[in-house]
């Protein structure tokens, strides 16, 4: 079985989702919930790399635990595009970069949404319900993720395009 590449992929999904949620919350700190929501999804993408980590050891797998940018201590960058981002404050070219950065932060997390549906699967192939129950829930948390980015387009469109 290659359990193995399909807890890899996971963890390629979630450590670049929770890489984009933190930048994205970054560059438009002026949207506080965007922010704020942001980062508390990116810390979801980091406790489901800790779930993944036993099941990592146990199929041979990449180590989960080692998980750069998933981290919440803010480093030279996030600092400048928040800095950069109270500067420039709401206006016609920040709002498109929002929705265009919403777009792509919403098909990143497809893209780690679809990893944990992989994983489910073999998870059943395996009989394993240890990993099934663990990527059956971090799966319903990423869900939750893509469910708030999809309200957060359907808000800012009208905002954006047809105020402008």
């Amino acid at each position: 079985m290659k359990l193995d590449r399909a807890i890899e992929d996971v963890r390629e999904a979630e450590i670049d989702l929770a890489k984009r949620l933190r930048i994205v919350g970054e560059r438009h700190a002026v949207e506080h919930d965007l922010y704020h929501l942001g980062h508390s999804r990116a810390d979801k993408c980091a406790e489901h790399l800790e779930k993944l980590q036993p099941f990592a050891e146990r199929y041979g797998a990449r180590s989960t635990a080692e998980h750069a940018g998933v981290s919440s201590s803010p480093g030279l960058m996030e600092t400048l595009r928040q800095k950069t981002s109270e500067l420039l404050g709401r206006s016609e070219v920040t709002g498109l970069m929002l929705l265009a950065d919403l777009r792509k932060n919403y098909l990143v997390t497809q893209q780690a949404e679809i990893s944990w549906i992989v994983l489910i699967q073999t998870a059943k192939a395996a009989r394993d319900s240890e990993l099934l129950a663990a990527a059956t829930a971090c799966h319903e948390e990423t869900e939750m993720t893509a469910k708030w980015l999809r309200t957060k387009i359907k808000v800012a469109c009208p905002q954006i395009l047809a105020t402008s």
